[in-house]
């Protein structure tokens, strides 16, 4: 079996209501469906993400589209050392990994196809069927998110997960507001998206230790290990590292630094599903859980990386998710949320299939309304970066 030829779509699918962050707002996911035909009328499908833009993404796919052409799709292994190396995309990875992995998906969908098997076969076996997932609480007026964070722990979600790094005293309010709201019990967790300097960091999260987070996700700027590490000495707020460990190389060096207690990363960022493994037996080398990352993609991503996430040790956190704030989605079962968890798929591959009228509605709303990013230079996120630059940093790690 050879690979014949690909195609690549790229969609947008609108939230049920727009994603606040520190970086700006999103009124929903665009993101590129890839499929993979074979000469013996197999086909893969796999998911990319923009990064940075759809353009940028879909160049990428196309030169390895003609790298991967005539290949045996099963070699997955060897597919991507060529696209890294003949590609000449080893100097790219934070960019390639997310359109790579989206062909890599592919050839394990139809490595599985062919076999009968679905993907978590091939990474060791289940170690559960199914994968809990955190509820995404967004920023928005204080009552309405006590209803949504109380509606999620009715439903079955055990964690809450909502954004700071917005206003200072108003972040520290919304953590103390949904701790009071869901009880002692309920995990609590919170993502900074790198929006403050070290001292900021330091002092709002002493301020946030009454409430019992889970973890703080990236409180710092990505490359600042020296701070993350003495951040995490300096409180007890556990920390967790995302843009911090984008490569499997990066994740390897913050948890050789010693500067967080969670690391998280997903197959965009690693580079596929194959890297993602790899990514947790990293993690699990070095004692430390490793959670499943969402950059927003839809139920494809989702349930390729459950098939790693199932047969790996160390995923035993709450996982992220974009999917229940979907209006819709690409395929023919959307995900459905049972008591806060998605049971994992039996099928051949990755076990979902698109759904054509579907795709070709998300892709005619792309066509209209363009790319949804989630960054906003024009908006208030960039004053915040701009004002960080001239904040005096209050502490070292050596003091």
């Amino acid at each position: 079996m050879r690979v014949r030829d690909m195609k690549f779509t790229t969609v947008t699918v609108p939230f049920t209501e727009p994603e606040v962050w520190s970086g700006g707002s999103r009124p929903g996911i665009t993101s590129t469906l890839v499929e993979v035909f074979t000469d013996e009328g197999v086909t893969g499908i796999g998911e990319a993400v923009p990064a940075p833009t759809p353009e940028v993404t879909m160049a990428a796919l196309s030169n390895i589209r003609d790298l991967v052409i005539g290949e045996d799709p099963s070699h997955v292994e060897r597919i991507v050392h060529k696209v890294y190396s003949l590609g000449g995309f080893y100097p790219f990875a934070t960019m390639a990994n997310c359109a790579l992995a989206g062909v890599e998906m592919a050839l394990w969908d139809i490595t599985g196809k062919t076999l009968g098997k679905p993907v978590h076969t091939f990474f060791g076996g289940p170690l559960r069927t199914e994968v809990p997932y955190m509820y995404f609480v967004q920023r928005k007026a204080a009552t309405d998110m006590v209803d949504d964070a109380r509606r999620a722990i009715q439903a079955g979600f055990r964690t809450i997960y909502t954004k700071v790094g917005l206003d200072y005293a108003d972040d520290v309010a919304v953590v103390r507001t949904l701790r009071e709201a869901i009880g002692p019990e309920p995990r609590l967790r919170v993502d900074a998206n790198e929006a403050w300097s070290p001292g900021t960091a330091l002092r709002i999260l002493r301020e946030m230790e009454p409430y019992n987070l889970e973890y703080i996700e990236q409180p710092i700027p990505m490359s600042d290990l020296d701070h993350l590490r003495a951040l995490r000495a300096r409180t007890n707020v556990p920390i967790a590292a995302n843009q911090s460990s984008w490569t499997n190389r990066d994740l390897y060096q913050v948890l050789a630094t010693g500067a967080v207690d969670i690391v998280m990363t997903d197959p965009h960022q690693a580079g596929g599903l194959l890297a993602f493994k790899k990514a947790a037996g990293i993690a699990e080398a070095a004692g430390v859980p490793i959670v499943f990352h969402s950059l927003g993609p839809l139920a494809i991503t989702t349930y390729a990386a459950m098939h790693v996430i199932a047969s790996s040790a160390n995923f035993f956190l709450d996982n992220q998710t974009y999917n229940h704030m979907l209006a819709d989605d690409v395929v023919v079962a959307a995900p459905r949320f049972h008591q806060g968890r998605l049971r994992l798929p039996e099928g051949p591959g990755i076990g979902v299939r698109l759904d054509p009228e579907k795709v070709a509605k998300y892709a005619q709303l792309y066509e209209q309304e363009g790319y949804y990013s989630a960054y906003d230079v024009a908006g208030p996120a960039f004053a915040r970066i701009t004002a960080r630059r001239d904040e005096p940093i209050l502490w070292f790690p050596n003091q």
